[in-house]
């Protein structure tokens, strides 16, 4: 399939539609705070693929006890390319108190520690979300090429993929990612495990209103996804029910 047949495929199954009643159902926008000790504050959705998405900020988060907005449908895209490609996907379900991006001692670092190493993980994709004011439409942030140990083909795949499905504006390490407790510092410094955070911009995060935007940026992850786990890439989606 052409990456046009692709992102029509992922159209005809509104995926956007999907993605907007995941949104609902597990990532709802809150400021109560629960107790991790009382409820799982994460959603785990487990998969077949050695690969990773993150989602860290799905939800608010609490950082120097101040409470942050969330990366809109991060969480939903997550679970959206669990479905679509067995990944394993985590996200942040509940406002529980922390950051995962920022927090050293970190019950989600935890978790992705967890999962990596049950699950021979080769690469952790990290999501999160930018405004439109940034000028580009997505940034791939390795700490200048730190993060990717050495794995370069990676990086080389990704941007491979965004050009074929028309996503050009891409930078690299807009954000400051060195000297702060990342996922994608973490995953690499302490896992030893290839990483990279990707800042989506808004444009390509509303399934609700710019489906086709959508669409492109996910078909381009999947593609990236079943190559990167040794799979070949599919031509058609297929979803499991919720």
């Amino acid at each position: 399939m052409t990456a046009a047949q692709k992102i029509d495929a992922l159209l005809k199954a509104r995926i956007g539609e999907q993605a907007s009643a995941i949104e609902r159902i597990y990532f709802v926008k809150t400021d109560r705070v629960y107790s991790p000790k009382k409820t799982n504050p994460f959603r785990y959705f487990p998969g077949d693929a050695p690969v990773l998405v993150s989602a860290p900020h799905s939800v608010r988060h609490m950082r120097q006890k101040k409470i942050k907005p969330s990366d809109e449908f991060t969480g939903s895209m997550a679970y959206v390319l669990n479905t679509l490609t067995g990944c394993h996907s985590l996200a942040v379900a509940r406002l529980y108190g922390g950051d995962p991006n920022f927090d050293d001692e970190c019950i989600y670092k935890d978790t992705v520690r967890e999962i990596c190493l049950k699950n021979d993980i080769k690469v952790v994709v990290d999501l999160h979300g930018a405004s439109r004011e940034h000028g580009f439409d997505i940034d791939i942030g390795t700490t200048g090429g730190a993060s990717l140990l050495g794995q370069g083909s990676y990086l080389d795949l990704l941007k491979k993929y965004l050009s074929e499905f028309g996503i050009t504006a891409i930078s690299e390490n807009q954000f400051t990612m060195s000297g702060q407790n990342t996922i994608t510092r973490f995953t690499s410094e302490v896992l030893n495990l290839p990483a990279m955070q990707l800042e989506i911009s808004k444009k390509y995060r509303v399934p609700h209103q710019n489906p086709a935007e959508y669409c492109r940026i996910m078909a381009a992850l999947m593609d990236f996804i079943g190559i990167s786990s040794g799979r070949s890439v599919g031509n058609a989606p297929d979803f499991c029910s919720y």
